[in-house]
């Protein structure tokens, strides 16, 4: 038998090779860009989900705000049991000046303060009556709950601090914060001037100069200017481009 036939070739030695220093270096750069564009996506959907929340809050804001407003100037001049009292009696002429310098005369249930096109924000004074346990609350979310039959004149005075914070004082004590980034407040009033039950004209605060005029208020238009939360943006403005304007009918001033 031929024994080179069965000769044993030697084995060959494989090599393995790792990956050169410029291969890492492309690795590691495509890496980066995707880590960065990943840090990209989630700072700009960061920065989304942050002006929609702020948006919400301001939404928030303003219905509060709105609320609060129509709530306790619709009551302006209420007060229990019409039949066995008048509205001079349970109103009586102010025996103190309100917050921002106005009074009421006997039977008056609203005034304020300031001039239309002024660049400052006006006041606005509501009082109302009310019997204990009527549930009838003043703007800071109060009820009277003295004896039974006896009665409660709230005086509830709103105004802008220098914060941007819509307040109100109850009875001329400290003002509460009720809503935040309220730059400006105007109120307009709307005055029956032919005495038909109706308004005619809606004047501001520095017009109306006598009590007559007060007392036939029938509604007051409220505009309110919102700071904007996303002023900081590119080209934002430091105010909301929209106010938010109530007008407020007041149900018992006839």
């Amino acid at each position: 038998m031929n024994s080179s036939k069965f000769h044993m070739r030697p084995a060959r030695h494989l090599h393995q090779q790792g990956l050169s220093l410029v291969e890492l270096m492309v690795a590691i750069t495509i890496s980066l860009f995707i880590a960065l564009g990943l840090s990209l996506l989630y700072a700009n959907m960061k920065s989304a989900f942050n002006s929609q929340d702020q948006m919400a809050q301001l939404q928030d804001a303003e219905r509060l705000a709105v609320t609060m407003l129509t709530t306790t100037v619709q009551s302006a001049a209420y007060f229990p049991n019409p039949v066995a009292n008048t509205r001079a009696v349970a109103l009586p002429a102010s025996a103190t000046a309100n917050p921002d310098g106005t009074s009421f005369a006997a039977g008056q249930g609203i005034t304020g303060t300031g001039a239309q096109g002024s660049s400052g924000s006006h006041t606005i004074d509501v009082r109302f009556q009310s019997v204990s346990g009527d549930g009838l609350m003043n703007c800071q979310g109060q009820t009277y709950t003295g004896a039974a039959g006896t009665t409660q004149v709230w005086v509830n005075s709103f105004s802008i601090d220098t914060n941007n914070e819509l307040q109100c004082a109850v009875n001329g004590g400290t003002p509460v914060v009720l809503v935040n980034n309220v730059a400006k407040m105007t109120v307009l009033y709307g005055v029956d001037v032919n005495a038909d039950g109706y308004a005619d004209s809606y004047l501001d605060a520095t017009t109306i100069t006598t009590a007559n005029l007060w007392a036939s208020v029938r509604s007051a238009q409220i505009t309110l200017t919102f700071v904007n939360p996303l002023a900081s943006q590119t080209g934002g403005s430091a105010t909301l481009p929209t106010p938010w304007v109530q007008t407020i009918a007041l149900q018992n001033m006839l």
